[in-house]
């Protein structure tokens, strides 16, 4: 596990989040969740908020390299 790169993923995406949501709430989750060796856990982050989202025909392309779905609003 590369704490680093999580950390920068996590706050990548909070950010988005608080960014675009512009009232309501953004929400962080963390699930300890059981792993294959007894010795470990696995973690699932959740983020949630009440911001527009991204249409479902956008999907694809949310995760490509620059790219920004939407209509690129910013505060």
């Amino acid at each position: 596990l590369d704490d680093r790169r999580l950390r920068q993923v996590l706050l990548n995406l909070l950010g988005n989040a608080v960014k675009f949501t512009e009232q309501g709430e953004v929400r962080l989750r963390v699930l300890a969740l059981p792993a294959a060796g007894a010795a470990s856990t696995r973690l699932r982050f959740e983020i949630v908020d009440t911001g527009p989202g991204i249409a479902a025909h956008e999907l694809d392309t949310a995760f490509q390299p620059f790219e920004q779905v939407g209509d690129g609003r910013s505060r």
